[in-house]
């Protein structure tokens, strides 16, 4: 892939100057923007600099992110406590570009007609990674550039690269000196990723013996050896030529004789050119091939949070082109030792687990014997749990394991569903309508009463206050909010246009947008009143009989229950795979939630309540 860099520098003071490097070598490119407060900033800036990049390439081991991350480890050591200093380092590792950052700096990225923040102001200090493409623009900047640049910085990455050069630094030397204006330290480095270079297939060779050599090492002896003896060989005959040619024989059956040894000769020399010349090509594919997928599964790796199905795809890659280079060399202790860390990495670039234990958190019969419930419901650190059969209201505490009985059979009725927000508790009641606890008090409000309008209710949410009713039957999401006299009448959260189809409907989620999930695993999502984007997207195998899924505004990913293929479903917001975790007990469990901040998911399985880790 090829990289184009421009910089941009401002002036500087003996106190407080920006500076910027790039430097590439092979196939890496190692960028530094730097801004220092400090006694001879300029001059240690630009030191400090060139020390981490030589620090960066002569680093002999790990990935290019684990050598970028160590490379700023460095520097936070060179800069120390005394000195006032923003940096942010990158390196582009084949076609993968790595970030990380410290204080006031920030990176764009320009694709197609589309500018993106990839680092933020602030952020915390940690990798983060992505797959460049062709036209792609990336500055690296600090935010007295970016502020410099305002409005303007859109339509100046939009420009080609000399020419968002030329016209930013002749703005930024028409400014004011650093010491007069706000944009003191203007530094940045623009970057250009050029047309990528065509694949090269491999070219499969006809099959031979197994090959002898165990790695590139030996390959690289066996063919110097070859050239030594075909030389050798070559001086031979040119000596043995003209030592015939004085004893050349005048009969003509002596000359016979002679030109057959001489074709045998040279039939020999040419057989041993040929096989050079075969075993040259085979360790050059074996080379191609052996880089190419040890750039696939680098690219794999830094994806893998990134973009999950680009991950995916490279690790394919990887995973093929490996494959091909055993073929090539099946000895080769090289490539047996990357398929090795190929196989071992797999889960955890697909974010791929499989659990055999499953902890027990809490056990129902400790509540009240022959306790059961049906859905988990949480908020604020704490478990809601309601059975149908005794109508009894529970609160679980998750942080003290504790629990508490909030309400019975005589304040709820018919209590069939609940949920809860925050200190609030609402519950669904065939009889009483709906009604609201306080589960500080305990007190106990009237919602709603029956309504003649309500067809087949299937689940109840509270959300900031308000209170919403699934209803199947009648294909609409019915919606209660709080007024200073109690609650106001139903609405129809679905707009006239909004057309849904609620049959078959199993839970109702929400997050500002609101999420039903059906039977066949199909997920709807609907945002102010309207019906909004959501597609199941990178799965290997279709959802089968789910059984809940969990997504809130306390979490950044949404959880499918998929009991068919007794997996945890890890995905976005818009439905794109991330990752998942299988084990027996999601193929048995009803219900879940997620409690995303302390990496825990909890499994309602008959009377008994499971942890699960988050990765």
């Amino acid at each position: 892939m090829r990289i184009k860099v421009v910089q941009i520098v401002g002036l500087n003071t003996d106190q407080k100057a920006a500076q910027v490097l790039s430097q590439q070598r092979e196939e890496e490119s190692f960028l530094a923007v730097l801004q220092l407060t400090s006694d001879d900033a300029f001059t240690k800036g630009r030191l400090i600099l060139s020390e981490l990049a030589d620090f960066y390439f002569d680093f002999e081991s790990g990935s290019a992110g684990e050598k970028l991350n160590n490379t700023f480890l460095e520097g936070l050591k060179k800069f120390g406590l005394a000195d006032s200093f923003d940096l942010v380092l990158g390196s582009i590792s084949g076609k993968v570009l790595y970030l990380i950052g410290k204080g006031d700096c920030e990176v764009y990225l320009k694709r197609s007609d589309e500018l993106s923040p990839l680092l933020k102001l602030g952020s915390e200090q940690q990798i983060i990674s992505g797959f460049l493409q062709p036209a792609d623009k990336i500055l690296l900047a600090t935010k007295s550039l970016t502020t410099f640049l305002g409005d303007g910085l859109d339509k100046s990455l939009s420009l080609s690269l000399d020419a968002f050069e030329e016209e930013v630094s002749s703005q930024v030397a028409a400014s004011p000196l650093p010491d007069e204006t706000e944009y003191s330290s203007v530094a940045g480095l623009a970057v250009e990723v050029g047309p990528d270079e065509e694949d090269k297939d491999i070219i499969q060779l006809p099959k031979e013996e197994e090959s002898q050599y165990e790695t590139t090492e030996d390959m690289e002896n066996q063919y110097a050896k070859s050239a030594i003896i075909k030389n050798i060989l070559s001086n031979q005959m040119k000596t043995l030529v003209y030592k015939l040619h004085k004893l050349f024989p005048k009969s003509g059956r002596g000359r016979l004789f002679l030109a057959c040894g001489l074709v045998i000769i040279i039939g020999l020399g040419v057989g041993l050119q040929y096989t050079s010349s075969r075993d040259k090509e085979r360790r050059l594919q074996f080379n191609q091939s052996l880089q190419s997928a040890t750039d696939d599964f680098a690219a794999a790796k830094g994806l893998s949070s990134l973009n999950p199905s680009e991950a995916k795809i490279k690790l394919e890659g990887a995973k093929n082109k490996i494959a091909a280079t055993l073929k090539l060399y099946p000895n080769s202790q090289e490539a047996k030792d990357l398929k090795k860390q190929i196989e071992q990495e797999e889960g955890s670039i697909l974010q791929q687990y499989e659990l055999s234990e499953f902890p027990l958190f809490l056990d129902l019969d400790l509540i009240k014997k022959d306790f059961k419930a049906q859905n988990l419901s949480l908020s604020a650190g704490k478990i809601l749990l309601l059975d149908p059969d005794t109508k009894t209201l529970v609160s679980v505490d998750l942080s003290k394991k504790s629990h508490e009985i909030l309400s019975g059979k005589e304040k709820l009725g018919d209590a069939k569903y609940a949920s809860v927000n925050g200190s609030l508790v609402f519950i669904y009641s065939k009889d009483k309508g709906i009604i609201r606890v306080d589960a500080g008090d305990k007190k106990d409000t009237e919602v709603a009463k029956p309504d003649s309008d309500w067809g087949g209710i299937k689940d109840i949410v509270g959300f900031a206050g308000n209170v919403y009713l699934l209803d199947v039957s009648k294909n609409q999401v019915w919606k209660y909010l709080p007024t200073s006299t109690g609650y106001s009448d139903k609405r129809e959260y679905l707009s006239k246009n909004t057309k849904a189809d609620f049959s078959g409907t199993l839970r109702m989620q929400i997050e500002s947008s609101i999420y039903v999930l059906k039977q066949g695993g199909e997920i709807l999502r609907f945002t102010r009143g309207e019906k909004d984007h959501f597609s199941l997207g990178g799965l290997e195998r279709a959802v089968k009989d789910p059984k809940s899924f969990f997504v809130s505004s306390d979490t950044d990913n949404l959880y499918v229950l998929d009991s068919g293929n007794s997996r945890l479903l890890i995905l976005t917001k818009t439905g794109e795979y991330k990752g998942q975790i299988t084990g027996n007990k999601f193929g048995t469990a009803s219900d879940l939630v997620v409690d995303e901040k302390g990496k825990k998911v909890y499994l309602l399985d008959g009377s008994k309540i499971y942890t699960v880790d988050l990765k």
